[in-house]
C-alpha cells in the first residue's frame, strides 16, 4: 500500500520518501479502515505500508485523499464519522452522526450512471438516512463540466460538493446547457444549503450574457431540435434568435433533466402557443414526454410551481400569447437586460425583507 496517515493525520507517501523520513511520521494507520500500519521493504518490493490484518481497497490515491479531507472537515464541526460503514446493502464511505442524526456521504470520483446514482440514493432513503454525494477530483473553474448524475444532485440537494486544497466547496447556480452551468463554487463552513441560494446569488450581468450568446449562436439542427423546434417555429413565423425572452428563465428545477435548459422552455413555449386551453402540467408532462424523458411523479408539480412564480414576478402569464416577441435582435437584447434586471431587483428586496 502506498498511503497511510501519519502521527499527524496527513497523508504520507511511501513511493516519494526513504525510510529514515518515513519513520519519523510514525505512527501510521489505513485510510480506508484505520488499523495500524507498519512500514516494510522487502528484495523484491519497494518501500511501501502494510497493514496487521488484511484490507483490500482498489480506490484511486485523489479518492482516498478527498474522504480524508471530508473526514476532517466533518469532525472540525462535530460530527463522529465512521468510514466504510455497512448501511442495508450499501457500504457507505462516510457516516456522519450529530445530536443523532446521521449522514452519509458517498465520495464519487469514477463516472456514474443516472440509474445507478438513483438506486443508490434511493437505498439510504430507505434505510432513514439522509445521503451526500461529493464528486471527487472536480474542477472547480467557472466552466465546469456536470456529468448527468451530477446535475440530479443538484436538483435534489440543491447543491454538489467538491475538495479543493483539503476544503469543501457547493456549487449553487442554474442549468445553463446539458453540462454546464451559471453559478457559484462557495467554500462551506456548515453543512445546510437553501434551496433559494441560486436565486439569491443570481447575477442579471451574467445571465444576460449565458443568454446572448445562445441567441447569436446558430442552433445545431440535430432530427430531434429540428422535429421539435426549427418546423414548428418557421410555420409559425419565428426565429429561433428571436425567441420571446420568457424562454431563458433560470429555472433550478431543470437540473433535475438531462435536457437543455433553454431548448426545453422553447418546446414547453410551443405547446402552450398550439394549445393554450392544455393545463399547464400536461403541457410540462408533454414536453418531458417529446424529449424522450420519462419524469418523476413530483417533477411536473413542482417546475409548475417555480415556472409560475418566476413568469408572475416579470408580470407575465402561463398564456404564452400574451409574451413580447423581439424583431430585431437589438430589441430581444433590450427585453433580456429589462426582464432579469426586474428578476435581480425582485429577489434582492425580497431577501432583504
Amino acid at each position: 500500500m502506498r498511503f497511510a496517515i501519519g502521527r499527524g493525520g496527513e497523508y504520507v507517501d511511501s513511493y516519494t520518501l526513504n525510510r529514515s523520513q518515513i519513520e519519523q511520521l510514525a505512527p501510521f494507520v489505513c485510510p480506508t479502515c484505520h488499523e495500524t500500519v507498519i512500514i516494510k521493504q522487502g528484495e523484491k518490493r519497494r518501500l511501501h505500508f502494510a497493514h496487521v490484518h488484511t484490507c483490500v481497497s482498489m480506490e484511486s490515491v485523489g479518492h482516498h485523499q478527498d474522504k480524508w479531507a471530508v473526514r476532517q472537515w466533518l469532525q472540525h464541526r462535530d460530527y463522529k464519522v465512521d468510514q466504510e460503514i455497512m448501511i442495508g446493502s450499501r457500504r457507505a464511505d462516510l457516516l456522519a452522526t450529530k445530536e443523532g442524526e446521521s449522514i452519509a456521504f458517498e465520495v464519487q470520483a469514477s463516472p456514474l450512471a443516472v440509474s445507478l446514482y438513483e438506486q443508490r440514493t434511493m437505498d439510504y432513503t430507505r434505510a432513514g438516512i439522509e445521503v451526500v454525494w461529493v464528486a471527487s477530483g472536480l474542477d472547480i473553474s467557472p466552466m465546469t463540466k456536470f456529468r448527468p448524475w451530477m446535475r440530479k444532485e443538484i436538483g435534489r440537494n440543491h447543491m454538489l460538493l467538491t475538495v479543493k486544497d483539503k476544503s469543501i466547496y457547493r456549487y449553487v447556480g442554474f442549468p445553463s446547457s446539458i453540462k454546464y452551468g451559471q453559478g457559484f463554487w462557495v467554500c462551506m463552513t456548515e453543512l445546510s444549503a437553501s434551496p433559494f441560494e441560486a436565486y439569491y446569488r443570481f447575477d442579471h450581468h451574467n445571465w444576460t450574457e449565458v443568454v446572448r450568446r445562445k441567441r447569436m449562436v446558430p442552433p445545431f439542427p440535430s432530427p430531434q431540435y429540428r422535429r421539435l423546434v426549427l418546423n414548428r417555429l418557421y410555420s409559425l413565423g419565428l426565429l429561433p434568435s428571436l425567441l420571446p425572452t420568457a424562454c431563458y428563465m433560470p429555472l433550478t428545477m431543470l437540473w433535475h433533466v438531462c435536457i437543455h435548459p433553454f431548448e426545453f422552455q422553447t418546446v414547453l413555449y410551443l405547446n402552450r402557443l398550439e394549445r393554450p386551453n392544455d393545463s399547464v402540467e400536461w403541457s410540462i408532462e408533454k414536453t418531458c414526454h417529446q424529449f424522450g424523458m420519462v419524469s418523476t411523479s413530483d417533477f411536473s408539480p413542482k417546475f409548475h410551481v417555480q415556472w409560475r412564480q418566476l413568469l408572475n414576478v416579470c408580470h407575465l402569464s402561463t398564456d404564452v400569447r400574451g409574451w413580447p416577441v423581439p424583431i430585431t435582435l437589438e430589441e430581444a437584447r433590450r427585453q433580456d437586460i429589462r426582464l432579469f434586471q426586474g428578476l435581480q431587483r425582485f429577489i434582492v428586496k425580497s431577501y432583504r425583507s
